[in-house]
């Protein structure tokens, strides 16, 4: 005598074989046939049973004929039948509600969603019980799977995909809470028995491509976060940096210059020179914290050298005493000023971001 994992293994091969079609498909094909096997059928009544249901889920099967499978198992004596409780078609009032595609009791209503996203599209299915217990925990985990394989995709999907998990809890609760499902033999259904409800989620690849892309996602964030450097900066980013912290100085300088036009004495420009000076040092602070690609690095540094020239310019500048020393001192000012202004506008032509202008 041929057990029952014997038959579901055989029918599963056949199944396969013959029919074709995707898992769920499947698991409906081959659950149909053993459950011919179980109720004392031949073969040729499993097979039937089995093309009937692929087809009652929009499979294309070869038509039946009158020929057995040809590697059927030999059957003995028959496993005894399941006991069925009768079970009344929804649509009456008071009446338990019938799972759509098997015809079992109890059901529940039970909206179920998969979401797949795509690069520039995206796919939302829904499917509406009533469900039994296994068809719905089949349904569940073959919507689950595809949704947390493939549903992350897309720059909208990757915030629906959550959503539509979400969802899908309240369906599974329903579910969850059914006992097991009867079926009346007599009561008319797109699929003989149940689904088999397959592999656990945990046991399909979806969660796990799911974990990988949102730990993937975390893990982005969190050092985007803390790069204060812009390693991961892209050249828009790197080029708001720099400006911003040329900008800065160019407030500083130009409010320090109009202190120094507007002085009489040499002893009152000292201070906005040396305010000059520092304003550099800070410039040159935020652009050595930057982490420069290798081809913007050169640009960079040339950079800092002219801000630290002409700080050291600046800084001798204020040190002036005559009117002699001053026009001297500030003609030298004024060449690293140039030198600086040329590196400056280098830097931000490269990056493609325009900078404010020092004015004197």
């Amino acid at each position: 005598m041929i057990d029952q994992d014997q038959a579901r293994k055989f029918w599963t091969n056949w199944v396969r074989r013959e029919i074709g079609g995707n898992d769920l498909v499947q698991e409906a094909a081959v659950g149909a046939a053993v459950n011919e096997i179980v109720q004392g059928r031949d073969n040729q009544a499993a097979a039937d049973a089995a093309r009937r249901t692929a087809q009652s889920l929009g499979v294309g099967v070869p038509p039946m004929n009158a020929s057995s499978p040809s590697s059927a198992p030999t059957r003995g004596v028959p496993f005894p039948a399941p006991v069925v409780a009768r079970a009344t078609p929804a649509g009456q009032d008071g009446q338990p509600l019938v799972c759509k595609l098997c015809g079992s009791t109890p059901a529940a209503n039970a909206t179920i969603h998969e979401h797949n996203g795509r690069l520039i599209w995206m796919v939302h299915k829904t499917t509406r019980g009533p469900f039994c217990r296994d068809c719905g925990t089949a349904l569940l985990r073959h919507h689950q799977n595809s949704t947390l394989f493939q549903g992350w995709f897309g720059i909208f999907s990757f915030f629906i995909t959550p959503i539509t998990l979400l969802l899908n809890l309240n369906a599974w609760q329903k579910i969850k809470a059914l006992g097991s499902p009867q079926r009346d033999p007599g009561v008319e259904s797109k699929i003989p028995a149940p689904l088999a409800p397959g592999k656990p989620l945990l046991s399909r690849p979806g969660p796990y491509v799911g974990g990988v892309v949102v730990a993937a996602v975390i893990a982005f964030v969190v050092v985007k976060s803390v790069d204060s450097g812009g390693c991961l900066d892209n050249r828009t980013d790197l080029g708001n940096r720099m400006t911003r912290l040329h900008n800065e100085f160019v407030q500083t300088y130009n409010t320090d210059f109009k202190t120094i036009n507007a002085c009489q004495s040499v002893e009152c420009e000292t201070v906005p020179k040396r305010h000059i000076a520092a304003a550099l040092k800070t410039y040159n602070d935020g652009l050595s914290a930057i982490c420069w690609p290798d081809k913007d690095r050169a640009d960079a540094t040339a950079l800092i050298n002219a801000n630290t020239a002409m700080a050291d310019a600046y800084t001798t500048w204020a040190t002036a005493t005559t009117d002699a020393d001053d026009q001297s001192l500030q003609n030298a000012a004024e060449a690293q000023d140039t030198r600086e202004s040329t590196a400056d506008e280098t830097l931000a032509r490269d990056l493609g971001v325009p900078s404010a202008t020092a004015t004197t």
